[in-house]
């Protein structure tokens, strides 16, 4: 590994996939051993480590015996031990320690209080597993490690399950645990996806936290790059289960990326998309088994002529229609209709509007009954499932005449639901269920592997 140059410092994010089994571990240290300068590590819980410690905290929420599923946990991560540090007798007891010490957290929870906190407190621990498992590899192949505990870095609200970083704190803890770790020529390893309260309760990010927590460390360090490394070779310009041929992007703007990961695109969370465009972050995504591939650069600006970079589809949308009360006064209803999704913090991804009446998208398994019963007290509502979101994505797709009219004539008959373009980048249709992936096929056939 190469010293310290005067570049900001590197973050490199590695999901679940990437640390699945000893073997995958052993790989990423090896990568980042070869990393042109000491990186700061943002590691994911070893792959089925989460489903497992969800499966520990319903049996704990239901007043069930966890002993069964708590054992299988610890088990899986001696095995990955074992096999990780066979051949490194102190860096796998020292490993082996600290699952020991996991699994007897785990074990007594009687006094976290039941609900979000423990919950909280129960999945992260997957986080730390992995991050004491990737430490071990790292030392035990020559490479200067620190694990710093993200419960000491990332401090948070106390809205366990989704809580909300002080990105200030961050800051201030970044200079004195991290910076000089990387300065003296150590990699640091920490945790995705997990905090703590002022008063040290455990938090975590909610979904896609992993992704969150590595452009948040990237901001508050003044990262030259944040490297998203998973299991692809970069951002697609379609789903491989609907797309044939997708190809991968090169490069993407961040408003582009963002549009991407709330419609359809996995390799970037979208909240972590959104604050790096924010705190203006270099990101890349890369496959951590192709690692000489470039992946894809998601820029700050992207400038040239319009561009139809990609074609995406979220299924499982609900579409909620509202509609004002015909002795309803017009002024202030979109106001009403959106402080009433705010008090039940439901994240709207479509809106499309009208005088008297609006629709907006949400995901299917959001807990809208709430928020309908309410609404109905001044407008009619109408909620259809059974349907997805189709989004072409782009660059300058307002600038040049008769981009939209080419999607369109390709959308032709198909029965559209709601049609939303509120920026430069992307135009997407709520269409039926199924018939999102032959849609998707069409597009991405006459907009992209064949656009003359």
């Amino acid at each position: 590994m190469a010293g310290s140059t005067s570049a900001g410092p590197l973050i490199y994010k590695f999901g679940g996939s990437s640390v699945g089994d000893a073997a995958r571990i052993r790989h990423v240290a090896d990568l980042i051993a070869g990393a042109p300068r000491p990186p700061i590590v943002v590691v994911s819980a070893v792959g089925g480590a989460t489903d497992a410690l969800v499966e520990i905290d319903r049996i704990h929420q239901s007043g069930g015996d966890i002993t069964v599923a708590l054992d299988d946990f610890a088990s899986a991560h001696r095995t990955v031990a074992h096999a990780l540090l066979h051949e490194h007798a102190g860096s796998r007891t020292r490993v082996l320690a600290r699952i020991e010490t996991v699994a007897a957290r785990l074990s007594d929870l009687g006094d976290t209080p039941l609900g979000p906190e423990s919950g909280d407190a129960i999945r992260a621990c997957g986080e730390e597993l992995s991050a004491a498992l990737l430490t071990a590899a790292l030392d035990a192949i020559g490479t200067p490690v620190r694990w710093v505990d993200a419960r000491r870095l990332v401090r948070t609200d106390a809205c366990f399950g989704a809580a909300v970083p002080d990105e200030a704190a961050l800051e201030d803890a970044a200079r004195e645990l991290l910076l000089p770790a990387v300065a003296g020529g150590s990699v640091v390893v920490t945790q995705g996806f997990v905090g703590a309260t002022e008063d040290g309760r455990t938090t975590t990010l909610g979904r896609g936290g992993s992704d969150y927590s590595a452009t948040l460390i990237g901001a508050a360090v003044d990262a030259s790059e944040v490297h998203i490394w998973t299991d692809v070779e970069g951002v697609l310009s379609g789903d491989p289960r609907a797309v044939d041929a997708p190809r991968v992007l090169g490069r993407l703007g961040f408003e582009e990326a963002v549009e991407l990961a709330y419609f359809g695109a996995k390799v970037l969370h979208p909240g972590a998309a959104k604050h790096a465009v924010s705190r203006g972050l270099e990101v890349r995504i890369r496959s951590t088994f192709a690692p000489d591939r470039p992946g894809t650069r998601i820029l700050r600006d992207r400038w040239g002529p319009a561009e139809i970079a990609a074609v995406a589809f979220k299924p499982e949308v609900a579409l909620i229609q509202v509609r004002s009360h015909p002795s309803a006064i017009p002024y202030g209803f979109l106001a009403r209709v959106f402080d009433v999704l705010t008090r039940h913090r439901l994240p709207v991804d479509l809106v499309a509007t009208s005088h008297t009446s609006t629709a907006f998208t949400l995901d299917v398994s959001a807990e809208i009954s709430a928020a309908a019963a309410e609404l109905r007290r001044f407008a009619d509502v109408e909620v259809r499932t059974g349907l997805a979101t189709v989004s072409v994505v782009g660059h300058g797709l307002l600038e040049e005449p008769g981009v939209d009219a080419r999607v369109f004539q390709v959308v032709g008959r198909t029965p559209v639901h709601l049609v939303s373009q509120a920026s430069n980048v992307s135009l997407s249709f709520v269409v039926e269920a199924d018939d999102a992936s032959p849609l998707v096929r069409r597009l991405h056939r006459a907009l992209i592997e064949d656009p003359s």
